[in-house]
């Protein structure tokens, strides 16, 4: 065989490998769908997404339920706890209120005993005090003379002054009520005079007292035909009693200034708060 017939054989050879090669290999779009095939075969990857996804939800659903319950059952827990303290607080309010109801019978009828213990005594005010004369003289003397007292057991009279004045406060204590009350009745006679005689009274009944005179003071300006009487530590105006609570002025038939108003017409609630706002004086304290 020739040189030239056995190279003419190899390239028959080689175009017929050629082209048996090129007529077998798929395109890649056959590729691709033969890969999809053999990963996802026909009617099953559908149905694997949808079991996926059903799994998921319903592990997000009983995680859900799971959390909702604990989060009610802890609300549920806070809910009865508030409950509880609701409760206990209406309680402690309620023992609060009868606490302060009984606190202030309590200083009430401290008050009374305190009173009862002072009933034989008065306090005179606008005496000038001479540390070189008899003090009990001259105010016996005061009393026979300026207020024509008589019938008055003066042997069993003490006096005391409060306060290291010029003009101090007097302490005259009596030997009987009726010695006391005898010495009040004639109170008139001290008008036009610089001396002004009073009940001793408990702290708190002086200040409250203290207050109704300015108050009075305060009406018969505003309002002159009204003639309130102050009585011990109350104010009477048109036979409606006023007294001073912690809440403020009060009255017997309800709310002290609304009644006030309802009497005179005119609105106190200004005054009354200044008067409630006023502090005394170190030297003004009551003793």
């Amino acid at each position: 065989m020739s040189w030239s017939s056995a190279s003419s054989q190899q390239k028959k050879r080689k175009k017929t490998t050629g082209g048996s090669s090129g007529s077998e290999s798929p395109s890649p779009e056959k590729k691709k769908a033969s890969t999809e095939i053999r990963m996802f075969p026909p009617g099953t990857a559908v149905t694997s997404y949808d079991q996926l996804y059903e799994q998921l939800m319903v592990g997000f659903r009983g995680l859900m339920n799971e959390q909702t319950t604990s989060f009610k059952e802890s609300l549920q827990r806070v809910e009865n706890a508030v409950t509880s303290l609701s409760a206990d607080n209406g309680l402690i309010k309620a023992r609060c209120d009868q606490l302060d109801k009984e606190d202030t019978q309590l200083r009430e009828y401290v008050e009374q005993l305190d009173l009862r213990l002072r009933r034989n005594n008065l306090v005179l005010n606008g005496f000038a005090v001479d540390p070189s004369k008899n003090l009990k003289s001259e105010l016996v003397q005061l009393l026979r003379d300026v207020m024509k007292v008589e019938n008055v057991n003066f042997s069993t009279l003490t006096v005391n002054t409060l306060g290291g004045r010029d003009s101090p406060p007097i302490l005259l204590e009596f030997g009987s009520l009726y010695d006391a009350q005898s010495v009040l009745k004639k109170t008139g006679n001290l008008k036009g005079t610089s001396f002004y005689i009073s009940r001793d009274m408990p702290a708190t009944q002086r200040v409250n007292r203290n207050k109704f005179l300015k108050l009075r003071y305060e009406i018969k300006k505003v309002c002159p035909n009204k003639s309130p009487k102050i009585v011990m530590d109350k104010m009477i105006l048109e036979e409606k009693a006023f007294k001073w609570t912690g809440g403020g002025l009060m009255s017997d038939n309800g709310e002290g200034l609304t009644v006030l108003r309802e009497i005179t017409g005119k609105d106190f609630s200004e005054i009354v708060k200044k008067i409630q706002e006023f502090k005394p004086t170190q030297r003004n304290m009551p003793r």
